[in-house]
């Protein structure tokens, strides 16, 4: 009976620290679009194959241009764990792949080295879309679009 207790309640311990890890890569960032693009939220899958390079274009037929940040970047490490379910490595592997295959044409995301340079491409490219630490100050031209799955 002892034991049993004891497992529940190592179960439920662990249940509740993958739980709390989970809630917090979410709240680590925030994805951003530049304002010409419609809506206000994004569906996960729909987010993870614009930034792999499975589509190209927003649902509205405009062209989506991704930006990632610094492989080494905490917020990038939240967003791909997150969103792609991938950790940054992976994602790196993928795209390596991606560029030694003769059957694709896609090249990885544009890369920027921190929040304001991500900030200002979106800002200046239109249907561009990346991500920020969470709290970030959004200048104009950039809003915040909500990720749903």
């Amino acid at each position: 009976m002892r034991a049993a207790s004891l497992r529940l309640f190592a179960f439920l311990v662990a249940a509740a620290v993958t739980f709390t890890a989970a809630a917090q890569a979410t709240d680590s960032f925030v994805v951003i679009v530049n304002a010409s693009v419609t809506g206000t939220n994004v569906r996960r899958a729909d987010l993870a194959a614009v930034f792999l390079k499975k589509a190209v274009r927003w649902g509205d037929g405009t062209d989506a241009h991704p930006v990632d940040q610094s492989g080494t970047s905490p917020v990038r490490k939240g967003f791909s764990e997150n969103v792609l379910h991938m950790p940054v490595m992976a994602v790196v592997q993928y795209w390596g792949r991606q560029l030694v295959s003769v059957a694709s044409s896609a090249r990885p995301p544009t890369v920027k080295a921190s929040d304001d340079e991500v900030l200002l491409y979106v800002a200046k490219t239109s249907g561009a879309v990346g991500y920020v630490a969470s709290g970030t100050a959004l200048p104009p031209g950039v809003k915040a679009v909500t990720i749903v799955d």
